[in-house]
Formats: C-alpha cells, structure tokens, sequence
C-alpha cells in the first residue's frame, strides 16, 4: 500500500497561502491597535484639557475682583482668603470674617481690600490698590452677637475712599499671587515668588493659545477669555471659554 503526502509545490502553495493570511490578520490587529492608542492619547488630551480648563475657571470664578493683569499670554489675579462685611465708625474700620476661628495672627500678613475697581499694573500688588489697607496692626473684637470673627483697623476709615454699597469687603495676600502664562508651548501656573509649574506634560502635548481679561463694565461683570490649543502626533484641538468673575465690589 502506498502512502501518499504533500509535494513541494503543495507545501509551497500552502507556505504562501498561509503567509498571505497572516499578514492580513496581522495588518488588521496592527490597524485596530494603532486606532486604539489613537483614541487613548485623544481621551487623554481631552481630560489633561478640562483639568486646566476647570482649574482655571474656578480660581478665576473666586478671585478678587476687577484685580487683574493680564497681556494677551499671561494672566495674574489674587484670590480671595476671606471675605465678609465692614462697618466705619469714626476713624476706625471694623469687619467680619466668616471663619469663626480666625484669629490676629491669621490676618497679619494679608491684606484688607475695599471696593477694588481699579486695575494692577504689571509689577504692582495689593498694596498699591486704593482701598487695601494691611493687617498688621489689626485687633480683634469680642462680640458674642456676631457669628464670625470681628476685628478693627483703628485709624484707617479716614484713608477710605468712596466704600461698597452693600459694605463687602476681602482678605487676600500680597505673597498669594496666581498667574497663568503661556509659551514654550506650554501652560504654567505660580503662586507667588514661587517657581512655574507645567499644568499638563509637556513631553507629549504643546499648548498655545491667549488668555484675556475684559474689565467689569456697567451692564457686567469682569469676564476672562480662554483660548487654548492642544496638539498632540499632529493633531489640535482647540477649546474656548469664557468666564465670569462672580464677585462684585
């Protein structure tokens, strides 16, 4: 009895066959994988995205208003520490903060700002605003009717130009400072003197844009421009926003 098997051109035939299958399944796992870590990278350019966004737009929403610098790629404003209502009574300006455990030695290094609707300059502080009086020679109150922390500046009420309607007043800092700049093709933020950190990473997506601030007119309040770009293997998406400053003087 003769057995028979396969000959070479069969093997051959079959070599190539299977090789040919091969590859389109190979071309075809390479396809959808490339496509996958397309669709990671896109995810996570869009979450590194909203998480600048939504930073911004909430320390913005909370800063002190009208206070702000800003030059089309960088923006700097202050943010509130504390806030509350303020009485004048003879040359003395007494206020409340809403943080009942507030004492002398939380406020000594900040600043008391009244109705701020003038704009910093570049390089000014706090201290350079009219209506923003320093803390450090503030006392506390006792006043078991008032819930909060009371205190008075003594002597300063006749240094007080113009005031709130509604008697608002702010805490910040000189030293608390944020600022959001744009370049290198990257986002940063710094509090401070302190040094500019990247919001997202930098060796993976490039960053470019405006950031833009429209000062508070009659009919609205102050509204920041963002306008940021994302690219990332060549492809950019772009995201624009405005927000609103919620605070009023």
């Amino acid at each position: 009895m003769k057995t028979r098997g396969f000959t070479l051109i069969e093997m051959v035939v079959t070599m190539i066959v299977g090789t040919i299958l091969v590859m389109g399944i190979a071309g075809f796992v390479e396809l959808g994988t490339k496509g996958y870590a397309q669709s990671v990278d896109r995810q996570r350019l869009q979450t590194q995205a909203q998480f600048v966004l939504e930073k911004m737009t909430r320390e913005v929403r909370h800063a002190l208003p009208n206070v702000f610098v800003s030059d089309g790629l960088c923006l700097s404003f202050y943010p509130i520490i504390e806030s509350g209502f303020y009485a004048v009574s003879g040359s003395d300006i007494h206020f409340i903060v809403g943080d009942e455990n507030a004492t002398v030695g939380d406020l000594s290094d900040k600043q008391l700002v009244i109705n701020p609707t003038q704009q910093l300059l570049a390089g000014q502080t706090l201290s350079d605003l009219p209506n923003s009086f320093s803390l450090s020679g503030v006392k506390e109150i006792s006043d078991p009717t008032i819930s909060g922390a009371t205190f008075t500046l003594e002597g300063k009420a006749n240094q007080l130009i113009g005031g709130s309607v509604v008697n608002r007043q702010y805490i910040s800092a000189n030293d608390r400072q944020i600022a959001y700049c744009l370049g290198d093709e990257k986002i940063t933020r710094k509090v401070g003197s302190g040094q500019a950190m990247p919001l997202i990473d930098t060796s993976e997506v490039k960053v470019s844009g405006a950031i833009e601030y429209q000062p508070a007119g009659v009919q609205h309040s102050g509204v920041v421009h963002i306008e940021l770009h994302f690219s990332q293997n060549n492809e950019t998406t772009r995201f624009e926003q405005d927000v609103q400053v919620l605070n009023v003087p």
